[in-house]
């Protein structure tokens, strides 16, 4: 089976290169080419894979995907520009294990979507590893009480199902498409699967202020799927636990001055906060 693998691109440079590099040392032996959609249009990303040595083993091409702005375009993008029938994703700053674009492939055989888990040990040292737990890597993670995702830099789809649900929701440019994109292929009665051998090493945020964006924002955007979905959120327990883990953990105690105390509150703390935000914004308790 022939494989697109779309990566979507903002500024990728330098650090594009490690996951050309996962990319290359695939033990996959079908065909396969990668797709750079590029959402800033540049003209240095586009030169760079004119030139780049592993160009022709990765059938690599660049693709502009900078009319609009967000992720979801540029993957719209880079799968209506693909060649074959399916279509793996992932982002430019991961990398994928050797065997991710096999296995990816061996659950497409089952399913017409599929999800695969990360790991925070290879690209990131201890202490901002330790700030955000990642799922089970054996089951795929259910968001909201609902139904299954899977996280958008790794994920695989077959081109007609992309096709039948119109490809990823451009009104959720960034945060939120990876959970509304696979929401509507099951909804719309598609089969998902999962393949706990694809595997990718996920990259965290390394600052305090550009985590607590992230997940005030992936907090936020949560609650505007489960409102679209319907999806009934945590039981009430979890919300008193939570809270709970904000007040005694927050750094104005000192066994939470360390820096790997103050990014685990970050997360914990901003995941709150963008709750409350989207309830009060969508009008949907989601707590």
């Amino acid at each position: 089976m022939s494989v697109s693998v779309v990566i979507a691109c903002y500024r990728g440079l330098p650090v594009l290169q490690t996951q050309l590099q996962a990319l290359a040392d695939q033990d996959y032996s079908g065909a396969f080419e990668v797709i750079l959609a590029d959402n800033a249009g540049e003209p240095e990303l586009a030169e760079y894979v004119e030139h780049h040595p592993l160009a022709d083993r990765l059938s690599l091409r660049w693709v502009d995907a900078s009319d609009v702005a967000g992720t979801s375009h540029a993957r719209n993008v880079g799968t209506r520009a693909a060649r074959y029938g399916l279509i793996a994703y992932c982002d430019q700053d991961d990398a994928v294990h050797p065997e991710w674009l096999r296995s990816i492939v061996d659950g497409l055989a089952g399913a017409e979507a599929v999800g695969g888990p990360l790991e925070r040990e290879t690209l990131n040292d201890p202490i901002v590893a330790s700030w955000r737990a990642l799922p089970d890597p054996a089951e795929p993670p259910v968001l909201g009480r609902f139904l299954p995702i899977s996280f958008g830099c790794n994920l695989g789809v077959r081109r007609e199902v992309f096709d039948a649900i119109g490809g990823w929701d451009e009104d959720y440019p960034n945060a939120g498409g990876d959970v509304e994109f696979c929401w509507r292929i099951q909804t719309s009665g598609h089969s998902f699967g999962y393949a706990p051998q694809a595997m990718v090493a996920y990259r965290y945020r390394t600052g305090m202020r550009e985590s607590w964006n992230q997940v005030v924002e992936y907090g936020r955007e949560e609650v505007r799927v489960a409102r679209q979905y319907g999806a009934p959120a945590r039981q009430w327990w979890w919300t008193v636990l939570h809270v709970g883990v904000v007040a005694g953990t927050s750094p104005i105690w000192p066994w939470a001055w360390s820096r790997s105390r103050r990014g685990q509150w970050v997360w914990v703390t901003g995941n709150l906060v963008g709750r409350v935000q989207g309830s009060i914004r969508h009008r949907y308790r989601y707590l």
